[in-house]
């Protein structure tokens, strides 16, 4: 059996590394929390199930369990042993044995990252600028690193704050405009007034929640 704390930090592991990190969809979330509470949560790394029994208790259509069960074998998240007629031996791999040391390593350096204050840190704006490769975030237009100014994304007055994950490079027209506005709000009016195209928009609003996510990475000099 897991202690209190151990459930806690897998929990978390679950949640903000294996599952984005390996693209995990409601189904396959379902399913690895149904594994995990009929092995690791009772103090066992395998049990006997059948995919018919999976499907009950889920409430999935054995299709569709089918389906999603060779997906965690295929992302290396479950192994199956010894099959007969009354099912498969299933072994719940946890999200550490997944992923292993080189993504914890990736983790702990973007983590680093967080801690970067852009507003101060000239290496990090001038990271930023390349990150967005000299265009404004919002519409478009190609600045130069002087014209460039930093935009928080939430506001600070709204709690926003100045890591990588909400500062972006913009023209000092989209600056002024969005004020302390929503950038997804913001974005709709120039899409609205011609200045972005349909798709155009579409990429920004990706681009807002992949930046949330902190998957606009940025590379700081040593």
């Amino acid at each position: 059996m897991h202690k209190r704390n151990d459930l806690a930090r897998l929990w978390l592991e679950m949640e903000h590394e294996l599952f984005p990190t390996l693209s995990f969809d409601a189904i396959e979330r379902v399913l690895y929390y149904y594994l995990f509470s009929q092995t690791h949560l009772q103090g066992r790394r395998t049990v006997r199930l059948s995919l018919p029994q999976i499907a009950r208790a889920t409430q999935l259509s054995w299709y569709m369990v089918f389906h999603r069960v060779n997906q965690l074998r295929a992302k290396g998240c479950l192994r199956t042993h010894h099959r007969n007629q009354a099912g498969s031996v299933l072994e719940l791999v946890l999200p550490r044995q997944v992923l292993g040391p080189k993504h914890r390593r990736a983790q702990k350096r973007q983590s680093s990252f967080d801690s970067v204050d852009c507003t101060t840190d000239r290496r990090a704006r001038r990271a930023i600028l390349r990150r967005e490769r000299g265009h404004c975030f919002y519409c478009l237009r190609q600045i130069t690193r002087t014209a460039a100014v930093l935009d928080h994304v939430i506001p600070r007055s709204r709690g926003g704050s100045s890591s990588f994950r909400n500062m972006v490079a913009c023209c000092r027209e989209c600056n002024f405009k969005k004020g302390m506005g929503r950038a997804s709000n913001f974005l709709r009016e120039i899409f609205r007034y011609g200045r972005l195209s349909s798709t155009e928009f579409s990429q920004r609003i990706a681009a807002l929640t992949r930046l949330s996510r902190g998957n606009l990475r940025i590379s700081l000099p040593s």
